[in-house]
């Protein structure tokens, strides 16, 4: 548990800019609870794979995608690998313009490197100077946030919560429902129609879908077909592909950003 989680987000939401940048390391495992910012976040990596959950959805985010959060918005984050973490926090004065609820983007080069330019400056940037230019520059790539709806729905009820939350641990678990409805304390049929009412999809849909965004995560780091569909529980590249474009519509070449 990252017990320093509390003091980042004091610092930057108190931050003397609109604007303001955080790099931060962090180990594979570590969590940051759920918690809350005055201000926006765009919560991003140059390296590793994060999830994000909050009570509607998660999201799991490979360092060529970003995750826009409005201000106000409770979250956690929890770190799948060794991440170096960027991050972007803006006050909600300036948020008007951007998107009121959740998006997934894929992070362009330009934005990621306004990110790193802006790292370089002092927190307290003369607004006239380059720092003052880069966060404008910023904000107005941020404008520009176009969602890429590859996001998991959660449950609400806390037995389909202990499931879903099982499965975002390890998507290749292969129980079936009357194993997972034991486990969770209800029956099958009650499971079942706990994750129909509460995430829009049945229980195989939403498995699939978690496993096709996990999949797509671990092929934008670099990892192969080949290895992606064992890590998330199909036998061949061959399914785990046609899985992929069953469920959210492309095949993963579509659906992946470059791997830098």
């Amino acid at each position: 548990m990252n017990n320093s989680a509390p003091v980042y987000r004091q610092i930057l939401d108190d931050a003397p800019r609109p604007v303001a940048v955080l790099a931060k390391t962090c180990p594979v495992g570590d969590q940051i609870p759920l918690h809350i910012h005055r201000r926006g976040q765009l919560l991003h990596a140059v390296s590793g794979i994060m999830r994000v959950e909050t009570q509607d959805a998660a999201w799991i985010l490979p360092p060529a995608r970003a995750l826009w959060l409005p201000p106000q918005l409770p979250h956690s984050v929890t770190m799948r690998s060794h991440v170096e973490m960027r991050t972007v926090y803006i006050a909600a004065s300036q948020c008007e313009a951007l998107p009121g609820l959740p998006v997934l983007v894929e992070i362009s080069g330009l934005l990621r490197e306004l990110i790193l330019a802006l790292l370089e400056e002092p927190p307290d940037y003369a607004e006239m100077s380059r720092g003052g230019t880069v966060a404008r520059l910023i904000l107005t790539e941020l404008a520009r946030l176009r969602d890429r709806r590859l996001h998991v729905p959660m449950p609400r009820d806390a037995r389909a919560l202990r499931v879903a939350r099982a499965l975002l641990d390890n998507c290749s678990l292969d129980h079936d429902l009357d194993r997972f409805a034991e486990q969770a304390g209800a029956s099958r049929r009650t499971l079942a129609r706990l994750f129909r009412a509460e995430t829009g999809l049945g229980f195989a849909e939403w498995r699939a879908r978690l496993r096709a965004i996990d999949g797509l995560a671990r092929l934008s780091e670099g990892a192969s077909v080949a290895e992606t569909a064992n890590a998330v529980g199909y036998a061949s590249p061959s399914a785990f592909s046609a899985m992929i474009h069953r469920t959210l519509g492309s095949p993963p070449r579509r659906l992946t950003p470059p791997h830098s």
